[in-house]
């Protein structure tokens, strides 16, 4: 099966479950919009290694203001754990031949996102307006991390303003990753309450699975983070539509569990001033 710009997003979920050959691969063009460095690894190895042509964009460098909240393997400034984090990042990505050419870095603040959302949006619709991918991967909205719902928000917001300026309008995919539940972090699976809307489940062949295991090792200073985290299965879906002023469930935000600055609240209200923003500017 040819995958080519004018394909569904479901017709590239049917084709990624294939494992189609590496001459059907450089077709399709994917942007995986990650919130920090190692996401796309834990979410999207497969599609990462099936297709050719990848750009991965970090919405944020993955360093946190508050030192508490870095890697106790970084004891310098937030600029150096970036850096720490960005050459990670290299590391895992060179695994499935992606260089530094189809890595950017949005410029975002670990937890702090969501305070930024009109100039990472603009770095967003510039990669784009760039790239031209049909296909925008990313995360959904489930208040396991902040950055990973401001994401969700970006991505929904980038789809929008696409279609406001003229450009190729990519459909939007989401991958798995972590939530609350009953009080519990659960990885690797997408939220019961959307469970309508079909999920495409990937497992690794041996050689995926080797693959992602070394990706995973780049990632030293998150070790004690990702030790946790199952190798498979990898869950891919066309992302649903979202009501940002609701929580994503009932309960306590797996961050709010944390005890994060921020709390779900505060980010919804952010999140709507940002739509309301953007829904007033498309109405001019």
């Amino acid at each position: 099966m040819l995958i080519s710009p004018h394909s569904s997003a479901q017709d590239f979920l049917r084709w990624l479950d294939s494992q189609p050959g590496t001459d059907q691969a450089s077709t399709a063009r994917v942007l995986l919009l990650a919130a920090h460095p190692d996401d796309e690894t834990i979410g999207a190895s497969a599609l990462l290694s099936r297709v050719q042509d990848v750009t991965v964009a970090f919405l944020t460098d993955g360093a946190p203001h508050d030192p508490g909240l870095r890697s106790t393997l970084c004891n310098g400034t937030r600029e150096s754990y970036a850096a720490m984090r960005a050459k990670e990042a290299a590391c895992a990505l060179d695994l499935v031949g992606i260089g530094s050419p189809r890595i950017q870095f949005l410029g975002g603040t670990d937890q702090e996102s969501i305070f930024e959302v009109p100039r990472l949006l603009e770095s967003l619709i510039d990669l784009v307006r760039d790239f031209q991918p049909p296909f925008v991967v990313t995360h959904p909205y489930e208040g396991g991390h902040p950055d990973h719902d401001t994401a969700a928000l970006i991505a929904q917001l980038c789809v929008h303003l696409a279609e406001q300026r003229g450009l190729q309008i990519p459909a939007l995919l989401e991958m798995t990753s972590y939530h609350a539940r009953q009080g519990k972090r659960v990885i690797g699976e997408f939220l019961p309450n959307t469970g309508t809307i079909p999920e495409l489940i990937l497992g690794l062949s041996p050689k995926e699975r080797a693959t992602k295991a070394q990706m995973l090792r780049c990632y030293i200073s998150q070790q004690a983070v990702l030790s946790d985290f199952p190798v498979e299965p990898e869950r891919l879906r066309v992302a649903p539509g979202y009501d940002l002023s609701v929580p994503p469930h009932e309960g306590t935000l797996w961050y709010e569990c944390l005890n994060w600055p921020i709390t779900g609240a505060r980010w919804r209200e952010t999140a709507m001033e940002a739509l309301e923003h953007y829904r007033h500017l498309s109405c001019h």
